[in-house]
């Protein structure tokens, strides 16, 4: 099964009878362990009834747009104190990033209207 979605490393902890089963099943499949153990866990999961299994995890969600825009004027601010400070030595690529900042603002505050 080597089209699995993600893989676990683990260690797989069995009585000595049990352990000489899963070899004799492998060895009858002409499969390795991981497929078989794979196969089944995956079968175990697919039968267990639903009220015993947790609620599922709530969506992660990003930061909204109006954190986004307060995080995006911080760091507009402490740029421009900084390009303040460094007068006319100021790097080039400052002033660039100064910009791109204030277009992603434009842009973050075009759907609430130009409010924050």
């Amino acid at each position: 099964m080597s089209d699995g979605y993600f893989v676990l490393p683990m260690r797989l902890i069995l009585p000595a009878e049990q352990r000489e089963r899963l070899e004799r099943l492998c060895r009858g499949r002409q499969q390795e362990i991981s497929d078989v153990v794979s196969e089944i866990v995956s079968a175990y999961i697919e039968e267990l009834p639903d009220d015993q299994l947790a609620d599922p995890r709530p969506e992660v969600q990003g930061p909204s747009v109006a954190e986004q825009i307060r995080q995006h004027e911080r760091e507009l601010r402490r740029l421009r104190m900084r390009q303040t400070q460094l007068g006319a030595a100021a790097p080039a690529w400052l002033a660039n990033y100064v910009a791109d900042i204030e277009r992603e603002l434009e842009i973050l505050r075009d759907p609430l209207g130009g409010e924050a």
